[in-house]
Order: C-alpha cells, then sequence, then structure tokens
C-alpha cells in the first residue's frame, strides 16, 4: 500500500533535477538526500556551507533544510515561489516570498537522492493546546490570584492580543499571558508591552506569566519588571 503513494524514488544527478522538481512539485512532496550549500537573504542574511543535508519542499511551496541534529530547520521558508535549474554544474533551488522578501537559494552540488510521494491530510484533534490553557485560566481566576475574576479574555491592543484580563481583589487589572510551554523572554517581552500600553492610559496593571514552566532567563526579567510566573498546565 504504501508503494501506491510513492512517485519517485532514486539517485539524480545535479543536470537532471531542475526537470525532476518540475515534474513533480505540486503534486507530491519532494524529499532530498542530498549535498548542498545555502544563501538566504531578507530580514536577515545567512550562509550554510556544503554538507548533506534533507531538503523537503512540501506541495504548497513550503520548502525546509534539516541537518542530522535537532528538531528545527536550519532554514526554510513557507509557501514560496519555488524555481529549479542548472547552472555552472549545479542544481540551483530557489524558494522565494514577497511579503516580506525573502529568498533561500539552495546549491545542490552531487548526485541527489530523491522521493517523490503523495501525502495526504487526516483530521487533527489537538489536546494540551496554547487554546486550552486559556480555557483553564479563564475559567479559573483563582490559579492566578485568590478573589480574582474574569473581565474579558482575548483583548486587542496595538501590540497584539492579551489573553486574559482579570480583576484583583485589590480592583487592580491582571493582564495574564499564557503559554503551553515552557515560556521564553519572548512571552516577558510580550507581556511588558501589554502592561505599558494599559499604564500609558493610567490603568493600574499587573503582568502575569501563565505556563507550565519558565527558562531561568525569562524568569529573571519577569523579577526585573515586577511580573509574576503562575505554573499552569492546560
Amino acid at each position: 500500500m504504501c508503494l501506491k503513494r510513492l512517485e519517485n524514488a532514486g539517485c539524480v544527478p545535479p543536470e537532471e533535477l531542475p526537470d525532476a522538481i518540475k515534474r513533480f512539485f505540486r503534486a507530491t512532496t519532494i524529499i532530498l538526500f542530498t549535498n548542498c550549500s545555502l544563501r538566504y537573504v531578507g530580514r536577515a542574511s545567512s550562509l550554510a556551507e556544503r554538507a548533506w543535508r534533507v531538503v523537503i519542499i512540501k506541495e504548497d511551496g513550503t520548502v525546509l533544510v534539516h541537518e542530522g541534529r535537532g528538531r528545527n530547520p536550519i532554514n526554510w521558508q513557507p509557501k514560496a515561489y519555488v524555481t529549479a535549474e542548472y547552472r555552472d554544474g549545479e542544481a540551483v533551488i530557489k524558494a522565494v516570498r514577497a511579503r516580506p522578501h525573502e529568498e533561500l537559494e539552495i546549491r545542490i552540488h552531487e548526485d541527489s537522492y530523491l522521493l517523490a510521494v503523495r501525502l495526504s491530510a487526516g483530521k487533527f484533534l489537538l489536546k494540551g493546546s496554547e487554546e486550552d490553557l486559556v480555557e483553564k485560566v479563564a475559567g479559573n481566576p483563582s490559579l492566578v490570584e485568590e478573589g480574582a475574576v474574569l473581565v474579558s479574555r482575548e483583548v486587542s491592543t496595538p501590540h497584539g492580543r492579551i489573553d486574559v484580563v482579570l480583576r484583583g481583589r485589590d480592583g487592580k487589572l491582571i493582564l495574564v499571558e499564557a503559554k503551553r510551554s515552557s515560556a521564553d523572554i519572548d512571552a516577558v517581552y510580550q507581556l511588558r508591552r501589554y502592561v505599558e500600553y494599559y499604564r500609558s492610559l493610567g490603568v493600574d496593571a499587573e503582568g502575569v506569566l501563565a505556563s507550565p514552566s519558565v527558562t531561568p532567563k525569562a524568569k529573571k526579567l519577569l523579577s526585573k519588571y515586577g511580573f509574576r510566573h503562575v505554573e499552569v498546565t492546560p
């Protein structure tokens, strides 16, 4: 049964790779085991020297480049415009986004092992999501502070949406930023923007970070700004 989903498998030299990508792109997910170098320009810039990597080109144009360690790709482009050509003895794959403008260039230096497979989508149910954590805090304000009551949730500001707004026993607003996994310094900075916005309006507000755990750097930053962390699991 699995072989019925497979459109192609085998070694492809650089001069034949552009035609193979054009043939299978949009109809399949293309997986390349290849020796490549990378160049990225856009909101920043980066270079990656030649190494054996896994390049994944999805049907919607999403491109991911993985190495042998870590869960995150070393570079990726979501829903990009993908082209491929043979130039100067190498295959050159480009993944370009218009907004914001970003370009990832992948140069293939040797024969690649190519898999082209037709994947499908199924119903996806996620338990323990960030939304579940927000619901839990909104439904149980005492998790944040005894005697606190819910004011609102998903409150829009110029800096984004505050997950939960509570009112403490002393009348002060409590702005809650919820994270379903270990919260880092980015979450603290986001919380700070919310609190500073409310204070600029003359509203007495404090910040609380609700998550299962917090990184040491985030914990230190919370203390610096006078915010609190409460341990809450989805």
